[in-house]
């Protein structure tokens, strides 16, 4: 019994999940609110898909379960670029402009993700380093999730707290 998983490569699936992301956080934020109880739930889907959070979540877990530092680095590379690019290209087919200086923000962000990826599989493959390295997407997290003052500590996102407990 052959697997889908062992003839195709891992990078392929991180484009294709990064494509299908891309194009589906486009289409959420395109709907809505209408009343029904599905359109709600799409629209919290969006808007949790427009914050950081989960694509922290998404390429950390890319990273952490994929085989060689190499591989961690190219297939979180591979998932953002196929995000960025199918989100702005549909983007374009559907508002007829193309966003070019969001676009070298958000790639020039996705340049550096395999550097991010390579410290996430060091993170998690060395123990040594396993107690300092995951502080740095924790505390992204926990830094997206509670607004803090100088006296006063403000719960701003519950889903990046619970993306950060997941972490954990």
């Amino acid at each position: 019994m052959f697997k889908i998983k062992n003839r195709i490569p891992d990078l392929i699936i991180c484009l294709i999940l990064g494509t299908a992301l891309g194009i589906i956080s486009k289409y959420l934020d395109t709907i809505s609110v209408d009343g029904s109880w599905w359109t709600y739930i799409l629209h919290y889907i969006a808007d949790l898909f427009t914050r950081l959070g989960i694509w922290i979540l998404i390429a950390t877990i890319i990273a952490a379960y994929s085989k060689t530092l190499i591989r961690a680095a190219i297939n979180t590379f591979m998932f953002f670029m196929g995000m960025l690019i199918s989100y702005y290209i549909y983007s374009a087919y559907l508002f007829g402009f193309f966003p070019a200086s969001y676009f070298i923000f958000w790639g020039s962000l996705a340049l550096v993700s395999p550097l991010l990826a390579i410290i996430v599989w060091k993170a998690k493959n060395n123990v040594q380093l396993a107690f300092i390295l995951p502080a740095l997407p924790m505390g992204l997290l926990l830094s997206l999730s509670l607004g803090m003052g100088l006296f006063y500590m403000n719960l701003s996102y519950i889903e990046e707290l619970l993306m950060y407990v997941f972490y954990v």
